[in-house]
């Protein structure tokens, strides 16, 4: 009774919290202005962006339901996750506030710092009191293997597990209905597995969680509207802003360790974890490393674009990739949800299967969608050129065909026959490359083939 009563309090409070927070405070809107090569289209005014409210309404939701949870079973971990969650959405809220004060948010290198002593600082908060243990009768809770007291191994594994999560939903927030969306069906996946592997009495916060993040979906809807097509109708109304995202980031984390859920975290959530992991691997590791160790120059001596590096992906974090590749925002959102489902669902098989060894079946289904899911993106890294007719087209992927289905999807059109030719004398037909290096080597060859004959 509690946690359904809970879960309906959180998704009230939270849905009409933003919509009447956004007739109250609808100048608080981020003066920021974000550049960078993943940016195709200028950047939106602060009168262009929507109010960043959503992050306030979901930590007063978080509040009735961690009041309300406290009154049942799950009373000895209840407030330690609303505590948990309360430092990273204050944290979140002074970003939120630097961006409409100054123009920009707290530095990466500080943010980054400062998400990670969070990080340390929500482990001891649920270590110490003692409620990791409360899910430890799960088998997909660490605690339930190597025990509750084994605070070196454990702590370490809630670090890696709340860090990667906050830092994945603040990346996903650039887009409509991506964090909001994906963390409900993490959560509900997530509050499923507890409920059926060590009682229902555990699935009260990814079920408030989950509900919350539904609450702030209902006014952050997905669509084809972004900077580069803002004639489309646009679903949003407000944001969640970085005060939200890392509030559902650390309440999620923190929900699926006390709940017993967190060996199967991280392939529950598999596609929103993987925004995390791509621009933590692609930004903050491949291109130091590769600039370190090999220093690439151009002819004239200049330092060669990082856009130009054997990299996995087209731009980071993963959503960037796909908007590049050329699909519409809506889109994008849509299959990081149909991921995410698809993972959970697996997951959720699994835990209804527990005594069986379908459900090892099951989880290695879900891990192979979410390997699956970040497999597409770097298939789609190199592009190439083709000639169709009279026409050059340009393609993401490779050129190989399977069962009749070209493995690429169609970018755009490059040029007339003309160009088609030139490309053929140069050799650039069907033959993948960096895609960053094609463009130039393209806007080069279409010069050349306008440029009037002497």
């Amino acid at each position: 009774m509690a946690i359904g009563l809970a879960a309906g309090c959180a998704f009230v409070i939270a849905a009409g919290g933003s919509v009447a927070l956004r007739r109250f405070w609808p100048h608080f809107r981020s003066a920021e202005v974000k550049r960078g090569a993943h940016q195709i289209a200028a950047p939106l005014g602060v009168s262009g962006k929507l109010p960043l409210v959503g992050g306030v309404a979901a930590v007063a939701a978080a509040v009735i339901a961690a009041a309300l949870l406290s009154a049942g079973p799950a009373a000895s971990s209840a407030w330690w996750v609303l505590v948990v969650a309360a430092g990273f959405f204050l944290f979140g809220l002074a970003d939120d506030l630097r961006k409409t004060r100054v123009g920009r948010g707290v530095p990466e290198g500080a943010y980054l710092v400062i998400a990670l002593i969070l990080s340390v600082g929500a482990t001891a908060l649920l270590v110490g009191p003692g409620a990791h243990a409360s899910g430890s009768t799960s088998p997909y809770a660490m605690a339930h293997w190597l025990g509750p007291g084994a605070h070196v191994p454990l702590s370490a594994w809630y670090v890696a597990l709340i860090l990667g999560t906050t830092l994945a939903t603040s990346f996903s927030d650039g887009m409509d209905g991506l964090t909001p969306g994906t963390v409900t069906i993490a959560t509900a996946g997530a509050a499923l597995v507890a409920g059926l592997a060590a009682g229902v009495s555990h699935a009260g916060w990814p079920l408030s969680v989950a509900a919350i993040a539904a609450g702030l979906l209902v006014w952050n809807l997905p669509s084809e509207w972004s900077p580069a097509n803002r004639g489309a109708k646009r679903r949003a109304s407000i944001y969640i802003g970085d005060s939200g995202a890392l509030m559902l980031g650390a309440a999620s984390a923190a929900a699926a360790i006390v709940a017993g859920v967190d060996l199967l975290w991280p392939v529950i959530a598999a596609p929103l974890l993987l925004e995390g992991l791509s621009s933590l691997l692609q930004a903050k590791i491949l291109v130091p490393l590769y600039r370190r160790w090999r220093d690439p120059r151009l002819p004239d001596g200049s330092p060669v674009p990082h856009q130009q590096f054997p990299l996995p992906l087209l731009a980071s974090p993963l959503h960037y990739h796909w908007e590049i590749v050329g699909l519409n925002r809506q889109k994008i959102v849509l299959g990081f949800w149909a991921g995410t489902a698809a993972t959970a669902g697996l997951c959720v098989i699994a835990a209804t299967m527990l005594d069986s060894a379908w459900a090892a079946l099951a989880i290695a289904l879900a891990a192979a969608v979410g390997a699956a899911f970040w497999g597409a993106a770097t298939w789609t890294r190199p592009a190439f050129v083709t000639a169709d007719g009279d026409f050059l087209l340009l393609f993401h992927g490779r050129p190989i065909r399977l069962l009749g289905w070209l493995l690429a999807r169609q970018r755009r059109v490059v040029g007339d026959s003309n160009a088609a030719k030139a490309a053929a004398d140069r050799g650039l037909l069907d033959r993948p490359m960096n895609a960053h290096v094609l463009d130039a080597t393209l806007e080069e060859l279409l010069a050349n083939v306008k440029r009037p004959a002497t």
